[in-house]
């Protein structure tokens, strides 16, 4: 099994435009990090294990809610800030949670988006299961199907006429949506040992600007998601034009200066 795909990527300029943006992406997704919660209901002195913990946001609601953290990811640039957020207060480790095994088992294991991107999900969720204790659980986040989150899909379909034709992708290879097959993720799950599986769709309002309105959403989109790898991909000369055509298409999204968009996620529970 191996990961070296992804973690490239996010030890790249992924990994520090996430770092750069990290304030913007917490607001963002604040809806889900709430339901991640709400869900994982810790408790004081919990043993948690926070998995694909970035830049620190879930890791450091744990420590505040009296939890023993530990917190791992693959992007040296994300996890350096996750640091320096937690300030010691947390254990905050640079691996591959397909791999590591800890010396005492955890009493919860969380992830928000952090699961989606294993070349071999049902090896990475066995050995993630080893670091579970006797009844302990997890509960994670991942995207619903695109369709469902539009905050992706529209700048998507904006810049897709700028590219050229691609060949079709697996929609089930590693990346932000691989677990929007509900039922394939329960089979992963099961699959890889895991009991009392239970996952609960959720529609949410994504805000990828508080200020700014249309010209906001799109300097936020072109840091982050498909609207930012197409910018790399095409020629200067065609730049303005899917600047201006992605300003067009969140100006209807545009309520007094924040742009807000439908977006959908699985909370996932599992022993």
């Amino acid at each position: 099994m191996s990961n070296e795909d992804q973690i490239e990527y996010w030890n790249d300029n992924a990994g520090l435009k996430w770092t750069q943006q990290q304030d913007v992406m917490d607001r963002m997704l604040a809806p889900v990090t709430s339901l991640l919660m709400d869900a994982a209901a810790i408790a004081p002195r919990e043993r948690v294990l926070d998995i694909g913990c970035g830049t620190g946001e879930t890791s450091l609601i744990a420590v505040e809610a009296g939890a023993e953290v530990t917190g791992v990811d693959v992007s040296k640039p994300m996890l350096d800030l996750a640091r320096s957020r937690v300030d010691g207060r947390a254990e905050m480790l640079l691996t591959d949670a397909s791999e590591y095994r800890a010396d005492e088992g955890f009493d919860l294991i969380i992830s928000r988006f952090g699961v989606m991107f294993f070349e071999d999900p049902v090896a990475a969720f066995s050995n993630i299961k080893t670091n579970l204790k006797p009844g302990g659980r997890m509960v994670f986040a991942c995207w619903q199907e695109p369709k469902m989150n539009q905050w992706m899909m529209v700048p998507m379909q904006v810049v897709k006429p700028f590219l050229p034709e691609a060949p079709a992708t697996d929609p089930h290879a590693p990346g932000p949506f691989a677990f929007a097959d509900a039922e394939r993720l329960k089979t992963i799950l099961s699959q890889a040992g895991c009991g009392d599986v239970s996952i609960t769709p959720h529609s949410i309002d994504l805000c990828l600007t508080q200020s700014g309105g249309a010209e906001g959403a799109v300097n936020f989109s072109t840091q982050i998601g498909p609207a930012s790898r197409a910018l790399a991909e095409v020629d200067d000369a065609v730049k303005p034009e899917i600047l201006k055509a992605l300003e067009e298409a969140f100006a209807p999204h545009d309520n007094n200066g924040q742009v807000t968009l439908d977006g959908g996620i699985w909370i996932v529970r599992a022993s």
